[in-house]
């Protein structure tokens, strides 16, 4: 009578341990999917940030260097999201991409930056050497770049974001010249002089460009003294 009242005791013991293993493993799978998911969403944010900046850098013909530790960043975190996602066919082709812009350029010109014609754009590209600065601190902190890799690159987008800066600073000078605006075009060469006084470009390219400063500015002067003497002869009139 006992051993027959104990096998059904032992027979829904067994179940419910079977269930509690099987609520055990299913909470694993979950817990595991989520991690997953959340990783290949982190990748993704940071794959994605990478290309809109190397594209942006490649754009103020930023150093290969700089753009060699991008995208061969970019590189390993699109491999990670292969891995994670084999059924994602549109992976290979993003990995195809980076590593061709990784290959594109092996040389930089040397003052080649771009000049931006307007406040707006050029904030927009000075916000992103500051973001290229804050990738390059987190590649160094996962190990991906050496503490002189750091340094080094760090220098070179400083450089870049110089040159754009003043490249910009005389563009809208020459815009505002044309518009007969000369107190503002003064405050372009200003705002360049500045920035090549205060920081370090080549001696030689310094010189270069503050000689151009000088010339523009004497050339605005005249335009501007000209101007006033035809508005004292019209008045005289």
């Amino acid at each position: 009578m006992i051993a027959g009242n104990l096998l059904p005791i032992i027979f829904f013991l067994m179940l419910m341990l079977a269930g509690l293993m099987l609520a055990g493993w299913a909470a694993h799978l979950q817990a595991v999917q989520y991690e997953t998911l959340s990783h290949l969403s982190a990748l993704h944010h940071r794959c994605q940030s990478a290309q809109e900046l190397g594209r942006s850098l490649q754009r103020m013909d930023a150093d290969p260097e700089v753009l060699s530790a991008i995208y061969g960043s970019l590189v390993e975190d699109l491999k990670r999201m292969k891995a994670l996602d084999p059924a994602r066919s549109d992976i290979n082709k993003h990995i195809l991409e980076a590593e061709a812009a990784m290959r594109g350029r092996k040389t930089s010109a040397s003052n080649g930056s771009p000049a931006l014609a307007t406040e707006k754009d050029l904030m927009l590209a000075q916000a992103q050497v500051r973001k290229a600065m804050q990738m390059l601190d987190d590649l160094h902190r996962r190990d991906k770049i050496s503490a002189s890799q750091l340094e080094n690159n760090k220098n070179k987008l400083h450089l870049l974001g110089i040159r754009v800066s003043v490249n910009s600073c005389f563009l809208m000078a020459q815009q505002a010249i044309e518009r007969e605006e000369p107190n503002r075009a003064m405050s372009f060469f200003e705002r360049a002089e500045i920035l090549l006084n205060v920081r370090g470009l080549p001696e030689q390219e310094k010189q270069e460009k503050l000689a151009y400063i000088d010339g523009e500015r004497t050339r605005v002067l005249e335009f501007s003294q000209s101007g006033d003497r035809l508005l004292t002869l019209a008045g005289g009139h």
